[in-house]
């Protein structure tokens, strides 16, 4: 009798161990998939920044392979310099991802205009182009107000 209690006591701690290594490993899964997935909404839906621009819209269009979106150009008041090579047009590249939006932008292609707009830290594909990876990808929400409906002919 003593031979089948100590089998016995054998298979409750053999059973016990796997109770706990199953347990850890069930721990470790779950701390990993945290840190995976605050990374990911860290990187791609997490808001950097927001607020408004204000500007001339010089393009607007429909574009993408697999996504179609909105893309827009606004330019803006003053200029930018490139690494010392000389002097260029300061530029707000974005995307849009509301249709009704998008139809009141491009029907607003010439005017000077205040767009409001978050900053994400990378660029999905569907939610548009990442014109600049140390900028991230700027998606306007909303049309804040057409300052000038015609302000130098053609807005240029």
């Amino acid at each position: 009798m003593s031979e089948s209690m100590e089998v016995k006591e054998q298979e409750l701690i053999e059973k016990k161990t796997r109770k706990s290594k199953r347990k850890m490993l069930l721990i470790i899964s779950f701390i990993l998939l945290s840190i995976v997935s605050g990374y990911v909404y860290y990187q791609y839906y997490f808001v950097y920044s927001s607020g408004t621009r204000v500007g001339i819209l010089y393009k607007f269009s429909n574009k993408g392979t697999f996504f179609k979106t909105f893309e827009g150009e606004m330019m803006l008041p003053g200029v930018r310099t490139k690494n010392n090579a000389g002097v260029s047009s300061n530029m707000f590249h974005f995307s849009v991802a509301d249709e009704e939006l998008a139809n009141k932008l491009m029907n607003s292609q010439g005017m000077e205009l205040e767009l409001h707009y978050s900053n994400y830290n990378n660029s999905l594909p569907w939610r548009g182009d990442n014109y600049s990876e140390a900028e991230g990808q700027y998606i306007v929400d909303s049309l804040v107000r057409i300052k000038d409906e015609n302000p130098n002919g053609y807005g240029l």
